[in-house]
């Protein structure tokens, strides 16, 4: 069908373009109403080429999740799921540009917005998979959840100061006192008018309110079954969720199955069964998909040519662009690398045009900064060359700085990875750090939950890792992400000029300096390697079988899968 052409029609000035956020983010009362041309979830997918009912399914694969409660995940194979099972008051999608733009979701509306109150009117007729009615109570127990520090989610951070600023949230927060938590969590500002409407009280107004309401942390929960089942009420057995699709099965180790929510909102999916098989070997992905075992894959680096040398393979071969950034991160209470010269000499001695082209054969773009390109504000490399790029001298010097000549003395060092291409990384940057610094490096590969665990629990030393967009915004990779204790903080990078730049950028006046403050809050991130030493933007590539229809690459919205925000939408074709 023609995947790869079609869609890198809309993807040829991606990096320049993709990122530009298209619609208003809940303003004032004269913002979009989410009434125009763009086609909303309600609207029929597929149309007459789809493939009837029966021939509706298909196998797809991804790496296992950790965590199915949209309050507690962070990592892509997670948010994939999520947004299939659950949904918020907003949605972001493809503006049909290759943009972002935020459409109603469980809202009827865009918020009515008065100073610092946001009310949101919910949609007539919502209800659960289990056939509750939907309340505005639901949004004000997953506020109060993603509030709540003892539910560890690492996105908490949105709700609080800085962010959404809601009224309450930061206190609840820093909270240590058990004895205070509910009545914390009452005063927090957000409140059920009644059962279709919710009122958000913030600290100050929010330009970006809407935007960030269409991310998984502030989605409703059904706290009555989470209090019943604890932590496995993610289960297939008890799970219930307001997205187009339900869990059915999840074996874990292996797969699991969604099917129509028959309670969805929208326009029933077109799609009756979607098995995920957790799959993390790239490669043996590939096989499968070439045996017709999987209709949509990841494809690992050295597959490419592969892909590209077969006339057939090569048309369902899509590389997309991403608004992903992958680094070499670094935990920062090592007492080996708290130091910033033995980091420095990490970053120096790697060769980042040649891993390109030895590992993704030159399918990435090298990089330096950490903002990535398509980004207002975004710097690239020429800020950082000649501070932290390949220089094998600067890099052997700083290692004898920091007490190691010759990497004499130099304890070995474990680096955390998962798929085959992260090895073939960790295995470039091992080969590259003996050679140029004289020290061993050795590889820790485990399953994808396993390594979400890893690095949650802070347990890494050097990890393969980076930062894909939420939406398209500076403070997105910069926020939560380097500050002080920040929610997302892994690597526990702790700078003053990282804090003082986060705080002018909240402070800021106008949008132009909040820009410039998020600027200088990369370069402090960057010229310190705080946490991350960054390696390259990431193109992705997939192969996606060529009867599939309505899936919509996007470089923000990409999570696990193209078109992962609208699954909905995805249909085989008619034969």
């Amino acid at each position: 069908m023609g995947i790869r052409n079609r869609w890198f029609l809309i993807l040829a000035g991606l990096l320049a373009s993709v990122l530009v956020f298209a619609a208003a983010c809940g303003g004032d009362d004269d913002d979009d109403d989410g009434d125009g041309e763009t086609p909303s979830a309600t609207e029929p997918v597929g149309g007459e080429d789809r493939a009837p009912a029966d021939q509706q399914r298909i196998t797809v694969q991804l790496g296992e999740p950790q965590f199915l409660d949209p309050h507690r995940s962070s990592f892509e194979q997670d948010i994939a799921v999520i947004r299939a099972l659950f949904r918020g008051l907003y949605n972001l999608r493809d503006d049909g540009e290759g943009g972002v733009e935020i459409v109603p979701e469980m809202a009827a509306d865009m918020p009515q917005v008065s100073g610092n109150v946001y009310t949101v009117t919910l949609r007539d007729g919502l209800v659960w998979s289990d056939g509750e009615p939907i309340t505005a109570q639901h949004f004000v127990d997953g506020a109060k959840r993603g509030c709540d520090p003892t539910v560890a989610t690492d996105y908490g951070y949105l709700w609080g100061e800085g962010y959404l600023d809601l009224e309450g949230c930061a206190e609840l927060q820093a909270n240590e006192d058990p004895a205070q938590a509910q009545a914390l969590k009452d005063a927090l500002g957000v409140r059920a008018i009644d059962d279709k409407t919710v009122e958000y009280t913030l600290a100050r107004p929010n330009g970006r309110f809407a935007m960030i309401m269409a991310l998984w942390t502030t989605f409703p929960i059904r706290q009555d079954v989470v209090d019943e089942h604890g932590d496995a009420w993610t289960e297939p057995a008890n799970i219930v969720g307001n997205g187009p699709f339900k869990l059915r099965e999840w074996t874990h180790g292996e797969s699991m199955v969604l099917v129509p929510n028959e309670n969805w909102h929208g326009e029933a999916p077109a799609l009756q069964e979607i098995t995920i098989r957790f799959i993390d070997d790239y490669t043996a992905a590939f096989r499968s998909y070439q045996n017709d075992e999987l209709d949509i894959t990841r494809l690992a680096s050295s597959d490419i040519a592969v892909a590209e040398g077969d006339s057939e393979l090569a048309d369902e071969l899509l590389i997309a662009p991403s608004g992903r950034i992958t680094s070499l991160q670094v935990q920062m209470e090592n007492e080996v690398l708290s130091d910033f010269n033995v980091r420095l000499a990490l970053s120096r001695a790697i060769d980042r045009e040649e891993l390109n082209d030895v590992v993704f054969e030159g399918s990435n773009t090298p990089a330096l900064y950490w903002v990535v390109e398509g980004i207002e504000g975004h710097q690239g490399n020429e800020p950082f060359e000649g501070l932290i790029d390949f220089d094998p001298d600067a890099a052997k010097a700083a290692l004898e700085e920091a007490g190691y000549p010759n990497g004499q003395g130099f304890p070995e060092l474990s680096i955390t990875v998962h798929t085959p291409d992260y090895v073939r990384t960790a295995e470039y940057l091992q080969e590259q750090f003996q050679e140029i610094l004289g020290i061993n490096i050795k590889i820790n590969q485990v399953d994808s939950p396993t390594r979400s665990a890893i690095f949650r629990e802070e347990r890494f030393e050097l990890f393969i890792g980076g930062w894909q967009l939420d939406y398209p915004d500076i403070e997105n990779p910069l926020f939560g992400l380097f500050e002080t204790d920040g929610g997302n903080n892994h690597y526990n990078c702790s700078n003053p000029d990282v804090d003082a730049a986060l705080q002018r950028a909240l402070n800021a006046a106008n949008d132009e300096e909040r820009i410039a403050a998020y600027q200088d809050m990369e370069t402090a991130v960057v010229e310190n390697l705080c946490g991350v030493i960054p390696m390259w933007q990431d193109s992705l590539p997939y192969m996606i079988d060529s009867n599939l229809g309505g899936i919509v690459s996007n470089a923000t919205l990409n999570a696990g899968w193209p078109g992962s925000a609208s699954i909905e939408d995805w249909y085989v074709k008619a034969e």
